[in-house]
């Protein structure tokens, strides 16, 4: 289950759209409406093939110690994932539907006095949505970050980098319907 802020998140992007099987018209997204997201907040460009930041926010600066925009986005992951990423991102694009990549990485510190802390590892949540441009084409996402796992211990450092962890389309079914339980059984016997 994705987590609140990402909910939050994907249930504007929903209310944009005119249909749900299209991405919503870039003009209609006003980060206004998400005030207390847009430190989180992303856009990627779509029409380059290294999928360069165009936007990010404070929180990403602060998290990779460097200002994001014009670098790219599949250069965060480690060589292993690159070819699973940018083929979830084709198919969001494609099928114009949300992606969500769940991502570890470790926090690296050129602090030596923290060394204990060397191995601490992040976990962050990127939900990535297609917004479609004038022409109808779909030439950006925006999206955000969101941490789930608790702040490291140490502040002076950095994301280094990704290693995907899981990665899914949110289709829109999914956002009607919770997560319930559809079969329980016991010894082979169903009972509920």
């Amino acid at each position: 289950m994705p987590h609140s802020s990402t909910i939050s998140f994907l249930s504007y992007w929903r209310g944009l759209q005119t249909r749900p099987d299209k991405a919503p018209a870039r003009d209609r997204f006003d980060p206004a409406k998400l005030k207390s997201l847009v430190p989180q907040m992303i856009m990627i460009s779509t029409s380059d093939p290294a999928y360069r930041f165009r936007l990010s926010g404070s929180f990403l600066v602060a998290v990779h110690g460097y200002e994001l925009k014009d670098t790219s986005f599949l250069g965060l992951f480690r060589s292993p994932f690159l070819n699973t990423v940018r083929t979830a991102l084709q198919m969001s694009l494609r099928r114009e539907q949300p992606l969500i990549l769940t991502i570890s990485a470790p926090w690296i510190t050129d602090d030596t006095s923290q060394a204990p802390y060397q191995n601490e590892t992040v976990t962050v949540e990127i939900c990535l949505c297609p917004m479609m441009n004038r022409d109808s084409a779909i030439d950006r996402v925006v999206g955000i970050y969101q941490t789930l796992t608790a702040a490291p211990k140490t502040t002076n450092g950095r994301l280094g980098r990704y290693t995907l962890v899981s990665s899914r389309l949110y289709e829109p079914r999914r956002m009607l319907k919770a997560a319930h339980l559809r079969l329980v059984s016991v010894e082979g016997r169903r009972i509920a």
